[in-house]
């Protein structure tokens, strides 16, 4: 029988031997790796910088080859069943910074997810949600987006960005998407991780970019976007700003994510994107998918702890975590 070692947030009953195989080849393995890709703290050069493209019907497009991952993986920190690693990944025009979070003990692959903040929010600041999913068997990589954290920048204002657009540069919108689908590549790498089994999580600006990412690589499994919704974008009938306002708007993307799952988790009192704007942005998305409600007076936006039992429930439809790693026992006489 194959389980994971690990606690779960409930009164479950364990039972079984608990091995580490997994862990510990991941950490043989992987060691040298990144080693020998020891990462350039400098720009990638001109010509390795990755082909994009936004069509004239919005979608934005990156390819799916798109080549050898370069990371840095130092240790970070622990906790009594989790190890932590600061990593740092080459992306387009600049590095990616995040931490990855792993059970310290496994007998199997594990699901792997990319986890999204908001706008504005650290890594740091992710991580007990980092702890949570990885608690219940998953390898989890969070990162500071584009202007946040060690990431850094300067996030430009959505003109701005249309600017760079037009001067056929890639925008802070696009590399965010980018970014993300790194991500889910370094994740792809790892000894440890189950490529058939990756998914992305996302909460607010997050959520957007994960449906994005989810739809322009369809090897990622599926998306969970907490306190998420598109930008309801209506085309204006400027062709290139038009195309440009389609392309990062989730709400364009959605229906492209099926037959993988989606599932949405909202609050009914979220004070940064109203229940009515996720409800649309589900509207749009085809089956298979789920939609979540929560009745959380004290949670004013993104993930909050009253979420965490359909955090559980959305795991398990996307990945099957749960039923990876509860064993149920026959009652005692």
């Amino acid at each position: 029988m194959k389980i994971y070692n690990m606690k779960i947030k409930k009164n479950y009953v364990y039972s079984g031997i608990f091995f580490g195989a997994v862990i510990i080849i991941a950490f043989i393995y992987l060691k040298p790796l990144l080693l020998k890709e020891k990462i350039s703290e400098e720009r990638p050069k001109e010509e390795d910088k990755i082909a994009w493209s936004v069509d004239k019907d919005g979608y934005l497009f990156y390819p799916l080859d798109r080549g050898d991952i370069k990371f840095r993986r130092d240790n970070y920190n622990e906790t009594e069943n989790l190890t932590i690693s600061k990593m740092i990944y080459q992306s387009t025009r600049g590095n990616v910074y995040g931490l990855l979070v792993l059970p310290k003990s496994a007998s199997d692959l594990l699901p792997g997810v990319v986890l999204l903040p908001g706008a504005g929010v650290s890594k740091e600041s992710e991580l007990e949600l980092a702890k949570k999913i990885a608690e219940l068997g998953a390898a989890v990589l969070v990162i500071d987006q584009r202007g946040v954290g060690e990431t850094g920048g300067i996030f430009p204002t959505l003109d701005e960005d249309y600017v760079s657009f037009l001067a056929a540069k890639e925008s802070y919108q696009h590399l965010m998407v980018y970014d993300a689908l790194r991500a889910y590549d370094l994740l792809y790498s790892a000894p440890f991780v189950d490529p058939e089994r990756i998914i992305i999580i996302g909460e607010s600006l997050g959520g957007r970019v994960a449906i994005i990412a989810a739809a322009i690589d369809r090897n990622i499994k599926g998306v969970l976007a907490i306190s998420a919704s598109g930008l309801s974008f209506k085309p204006k009938g400027d062709a290139g700003k038009d195309a440009f306002l389609k392309s990062i708007d989730s709400d364009h993307y959605i229906d492209l994510l099926t037959p993988r799952k989606v599932v949405m988790i909202h609050n009914s009192y979220d004070k940064a994107i109203p229940v009515s704007s996720a409800i649309y942005s589900y509207s749009k998305a085809q089956e298979p998918k789920h939609f979540i409600l929560i009745n959380d007076t004290n949670c004013a936006h993104g993930y909050c702890d009253s979420m965490y039992d359909e955090l559980v429930e959305s795991l398990d439809y996307l990945v099957g975590i749960r039923s990876k790693t509860l064993i149920s026992l026959p009652a005692t006489k």
